[in-house]
């Protein structure tokens, strides 16, 4: 029996249907005799069609179908537990749980050498602080230390989380050191586009809300900005609506992007409020 094409890896997939859809041409086109009978009966389905309807989406694997399932692929050891974590994450609507099998997902060595930013790119969209550390790093009082971050930062982060995070932003190159010691940042802004469906970004969004929560209730009134508006709309507005929060997000970086030696930094969520404080002496005074 002929091989299958060595680009036919489940490594290098984030949604397992499409990687079935691969697998399956593949295997008519290089297995002689290959079938989806033939399939069903390696992999001990009594419907000759099994694999066709998962292909297509119309119906779900399960804890006790995946097993045969992955027999039926001619998985290795590797493989069949990467492919389980990747039926699960594609399959499950709940969050956490999503969140929980793409982590196991990433613990694959095969996977992060298919994919190598992937986890680091995941790193910074689930830690609301790295684009806070971004900005802070081009602040004029900024003396390249993860102490000044950890002091500046609200809540306040740790000296370790603020190491790794320059680590982190220099490594996806969003941030670099000059010969001379400064930092610079590599790109103006950071955008990841309006309607990106990534479970990082999903919880990102998620742990801003909880972070807004937080610091809203802190701060004096003057220092932040939080509204909301209810409104009666028609079905067919909401594109419309959509466009022009697009386009107020856009007048605001650009409104920004020219800055130089900024000191501070703020979220802006439609509710506004400052993620950075003053720093403190070792005797607890600001130093300003």
């Amino acid at each position: 029996m002929a091989r299958k094409s060595p680009n036919i890896t489940v490594f290098r997939y984030l949604d397992y249907r499409p990687y079935l859809r691969d697998w399956y041409a593949d295997a008519k086109k290089n297995r002689p005799g290959f079938s989806l009978r033939s399939f069903s009966k390696t992999a001990g389905f009594r419907s000759t069609n099994f694999f066709k309807l998962v292909m297509d989406g119309d119906r779900n694997l399960t804890e006790k179908s995946v097993l045969p399932f992955m027999r039926g692929l001619s998985l290795t050891k590797q493989e069949q537990e990467f492919f389980k974590n990747l039926v699960f994450f594609t399959q499950t609507r709940a969050f956490d749980k999503k969140d929980f099998y793409y982590q196991k997902m990433l613990q694959s060595r095969k996977f992060s050498a298919l994919k190598p930013l992937e986890k680091k790119a995941y790193d910074f969209m689930i830690s609301w602080y790295h684009p806070a550390v971004r900005e802070l790093v081009v602040a004029k009082d900024f003396d390249g230390t993860p102490e000044y971050l950890s002091e500046r930062i609200r809540p306040p982060i740790t000296v370790a989380q603020a190491a790794r995070s320059l680590d982190l932003l220099t490594a996806l190159g969003f941030i670099q050191r000059t010969p001379d010691g400064r930092w610079i940042q590599s790109d103006a802004l950071i955008t990841t586009g309006a309607e990106l469906q990534s479970r990082a970004l999903l919880l990102y969004h998620q742990k801003i809300l909880e972070l807004s929560k937080t610091r809203l209730l802190e701060l004096a009134p003057e220092k932040r900005d939080v509204s909301s508006l209810t409104l009666g709309v028609l079905p067919e507005q909401i594109p419309a609506l959509k466009e022009k929060i697009r386009e107020f997000r856009s007048e605001i970086m650009k409104f920004v992007s020219t800055n130089e030696n900024q000191s501070e930094v703020v979220l802006l969520n439609i509710q506004m409020f400052p993620i950075t404080g003053p720093r403190e002496t070792t005797e607890g005074k600001e130093n300003v």
